[in-house]
C-alpha cells in the first residue's frame, strides 16, 4: 500500500481507470488515458475499453495516438483545426 504521491504516473494511470470502470458506468470519458502507459499496458486499457464498449457502454476516448484505433470497427471521431470530422 502507497500514498498516491508515491505510485509512479503509470500506475496513478491504471488507479484512475480501475476507479472510473469499477461500477461499470454505461459512459465513460477517457481523456489520454494511455498517455503514462507503456506499450503492454496501453493494449490492456484499449482492449478493456472495448469489452466494456461491446458490453454497451459508451466511450468517448480522446487521444493523440491514433495508431491505438487504425484498425478498429468502431467509430472514430477526429478533431482537425478545431473541426469535428468522422472517420
Amino acid at each position: 500500500s502507497h500514498y498516491p504521491l508515491e505510485l509512479s504516473g503509470g500506475e496513478q494511470q491504471r488507479v484512475a481507470i480501475a476507479r472510473a470502470v469499477v461500477n461499470r458506468p454505461s459512459i465513460i470519458l477517457a481523456d489520454e488515458p494511455t498517455g503514462n502507459l507503456d506499450l503492454q499496458r496501453t493494449e490492456e486499457v484499449v482492449m478493456l475499453m472495448e469489452e466494456l464498449n461491446a458490453r454497451g457502454a459508451t466511450i468517448i476516448f480522446a487521444t493523440h495516438d491514433e495508431s491505438l484505433f487504425k484498425n478498429t470497427h468502431r467509430r472514430v471521431l477526429r478533431l482537425f483545426n478545431g473541426k469535428i470530422r468522422i472517420q
